[in-house]
């Protein structure tokens, strides 16, 4: 069964918040959130989120505090966290990625290279236990040895003599 990653764009724009929907609805379940109060609230309750996107120039809490709040908890600091933003400054940005944004895109954006950008960080995001997992299929034979489903020469060396299961 393929779910669907769960995404949480944080914006007070409800035109942007309206492009980044169509665009990511078919790939992704997506939770909105008009301020970054309203986000905050969310996550301190314990709702999961694959990816966060947020602006920065929120009213009352900004994108920025957010992104603090969730690399404070063991449980969102893996988060993926993606600024969208209006801001143009260099130091801005920079600032926003030392405190824990993975990406940083300008707006006006290109809402396909949004898609494109949340994919390739849910992609890092996984664990190296589900890519493995994901990627060989490993199983016992009878007399206890490793049998690898595609061999791999590199992999037998590396494993030989260790169960992967």
């Amino acid at each position: 069964m393929n779910m669907k990653r769960h995404v949480l764009i944080v914006d007070e724009n409800p035109y942007v918040v309206d492009i980044l929907v169509q665009t990511l609805c078919k790939d992704f379940k997506i939770t909105i959130a008009g301020t970054g109060q309203e986000a905050a609230h969310l996550l301190i309750q314990g709702y999961r989120f694959d990816s966060v996107i947020t602006e920065i120039e929120l009213t009352s809490f900004s994108g920025l505090e957010l992104t603090k709040l969730i690399r404070m908890s063991r449980l969102t600091a893996q988060i993926p966290v993606v600024i969208l933003s209006s801001v143009s400054d260099s130091n801005t940005r920079i600032t926003c990625l030392e405190q824990g944004a993975d990406a940083f895109l300008s707006k006006p954006f290109n809402p396909l290279e949004v898609k494109a950008k949340l994919h390739a960080l849910l992609r890092r995001a996984d664990s190296p236990d589900q890519e493995v997992q994901k990627r060989l299929s490993v199983r016992a034979n009878k007399g206890g040895k490793t049998i690898w489903s595609y061999p791999s020469r590199i992999l037998s060396i590396l494993f030989g003599g260790f169960a992967v299961s």
